[in-house]
Formats: structure tokens, sequence, C-alpha cells
């Protein structure tokens, strides 16, 4: 059976990336700033046990939210969204862009909450990106 940093590295394999062997030994938080990603990661428990949460981003694709179990079971957690359904009428378009923009601040609040927030080191299009996201054009 994989361990969860094992999982973890099998996800990143193809930019080479692990999971810092004294973070997973002291099961401590971190973030890994790499090849274009910023992943957040932090340690945790709950009823069904230990588990890794990370969150992952990139310019080339769509977040990841991703807890990982010991027996290595993944389960998908909320994600900033970066697409938004769209309507001709006037009335529909504003709900479903303040729709949009309220559950991606509160995706948002959960990820500060975690301590996945932006912290002025990750690739600027990630930084970029998540002001974007989570917030209303003005």
């Amino acid at each position: 059976m994989p361990t969860i940093d094992e999982v973890f590295a099998e996800h990143f394999e193809s930019w080479h990336i692990r999971l810092p062997a004294r973070d997973v030994a002291e099961r401590r938080r971190g973030k890994i700033v790499h090849a274009g990603w910023a992943i957040w990661y932090v340690f945790g428990s709950d009823e069904q046990g230990e588990y890794l949460d990370y969150y992952a981003a990139h310019r080339m694709t769509s977040d990841a939210h991703v807890r990982i179990r010991p027996d290595g079971r993944c389960e998908s957690l909320p994600t900033l969204s970066s697409l938004r359904v769209v309507s001709e009428d006037p009335v529909e378009g504003a709900r479903l862009k303040a729709k949009f923009h309220a559950e991606n601040r509160e995706v948002a609040r959960l990820l500060e909450a975690k301590g996945f927030g932006l912290a002025g080191d990750e690739p600027l299009s990630i930084a970029l990106q998540r002001v974007l996201l989570e917030h209303k054009d003005e």
C-alpha cells in the first residue's frame, strides 16, 4: 500500500515534485513553489484517521484540492472555479456572475483558514488568477 507522500509524488511525478522528507516525518505544513506550481499542504486527522490536504495551482491547469488518506484513497475538495456559466439575459447573467464570485470567495475563505493563502512567493500568474477569481469585476 502506498504512503501519503508516495501518492503525492505520483501526482507530481512529471515535475519531480515530492514532499520534503522532514515535513513528512514531522507532519509539518508547508508550500512548494517549483516548475510553475504553487502547492500548499497540511497534515491533519479526523474521525477516519490521518490525511494530507494539498491545494495545487499552475497557470496551465485547473486548480486541484485533494485529501490523501494513508490507504492511498484521494478525495476531491473544493477549488476555485475558473469556468463561469453565462446568460444573454442581463438579469440572469448578473445573477450567475454574482453566484460565481460568491462561491469562489467561499472557497478562498476555506483556503485561508487552512493556511493556503497567498504569501507573495507564488508565480505571478497564480496570484493574479486567484485575485481575479475571488473578486467581482468593478
